[in-house]
């Protein structure tokens, strides 16, 4: 379970999630940006094209959450951040996965959007 929270998290630390005018809804629109996390992740060529599209579909699947009535937000952002870091565990070294799991789970709690996750 422990495992499963800090994959959740993990999704978050190059993400962008802002507070709507409504301090009671979250906004799960993100914007990942794929050069910096390839920096910090030291990704060979062939990682940074497939991390950049695992990046597109996630921001896709974030903006459908977004979209998401209340009651069905939560459980489509946890799909996407679910599937996002199974994508990136196939295709980053352990190593690498690691460093990707400790700054989401810093991003997440920052930003306050883990309630959606621990649901």
């Amino acid at each position: 379970m422990k495992k499963m929270v800090l994959t959740a998290a993990a999704v978050f630390g190059f993400a962008v999630a802002g507070v709507a005018a409504d301090k009671n809804t979250v906004s799960t629109k993100v914007n990942v940006n794929t050069a910096k996390l390839s920096e910090y992740l030291g990704l060979t060529a062939a990682q940074y094209d497939d991390v950049e599209a695992i990046n597109e579909y996630f921001e896709s699947e974030m903006a459908a959450a977004d979209r998401a009535s209340d009651e069905k937000k939560a459980n489509k952002v946890r799909k996407a951040v679910l599937g996002n870091c199974k994508l990136m565990k196939e295709t980053l070294s352990k190593e690498q996965y690691n460093k990707y799991l400790n700054v989401i789970n810093a991003t997440m709690t920052n930003k306050g959007l883990n309630g959606m996750i621990n649901e």
